[in-house]
């Protein structure tokens, strides 16, 4: 029987294959066979045009092998199925960090926590390229958020000091410059 003439249990069928063919996809990531990993997903899309999670997780391979412009191609995809979730907009501004697209990057995560104000790691990767662009006012600020949501982050903590050291050496140089 040919394909144009599929029946429906044959779509059942590729669709279960499909289901199978991203969890090997999966297995394959994890023992670190990446281009073996995007085969499958990609394949399982066959069967699944329409899956979030299944772009999503082949966003995360291509963005971990440096391939960040397709990753943030994948993910637009995936954002575009269902702009409700936050891990495809996450992980996209994770690649257009990766990318140095810091203004774009920082967008990004904003739409991160639009959908979910308490996404902490969204938060800490804007305070992250704030230091990056050396806006310590913006950092710290960044930081204190997170802090106000789990006041007991230990590592936030640490890190907005050293924010701070680094900003008050900064503006202590300035000061002595002007004198």
């Amino acid at each position: 029987m040919s394909k144009k003439n599929a029946t429906e249990s044959e779509v059942i069928v590729d669709k279960k294959k499909g289901k199978k063919l991203f969890k090997a996809g999966l297995k394959l990531y994890r023992i670190g066979d990446d281009e073996g990993a995007i085969g499958y997903i990609d394949d399982a899309l066959i069967a699944y045009p329409d899956n979030y999670e299944y772009y999503n997780q082949k966003g995360v391979v291509l963005d971990k092998i440096e391939r960040h412009e397709e990753a943030i191609e994948v993910y637009d995809r995936a954002i575009k199925i269902d702009p409700s979730q936050t891990k495809a907009f996450y992980n996209k501004g994770l690649a257009l960090k990766d990318l140095k697209k810091y203004e774009e990057a920082i967008k990004t995560f904003d739409e991160v926590t639009k959908i979910n104000i308490v996404h902490l790691s969204a938060h800490f990767e804007k305070a992250v390229i704030y230091e990056l662009l050396g806006n310590y006012p913006e950092a710290i600020r960044r930081y204190e958020v997170i802090l106000e949501i789990r006041p007991r982050a230990d590592n936030v903590k640490r890190t907005l000091n050293k924010a701070l050291e680094k900003y008050s050496e900064i503006t202590n140089v300035w000061k002595n410059k002007i004198k």
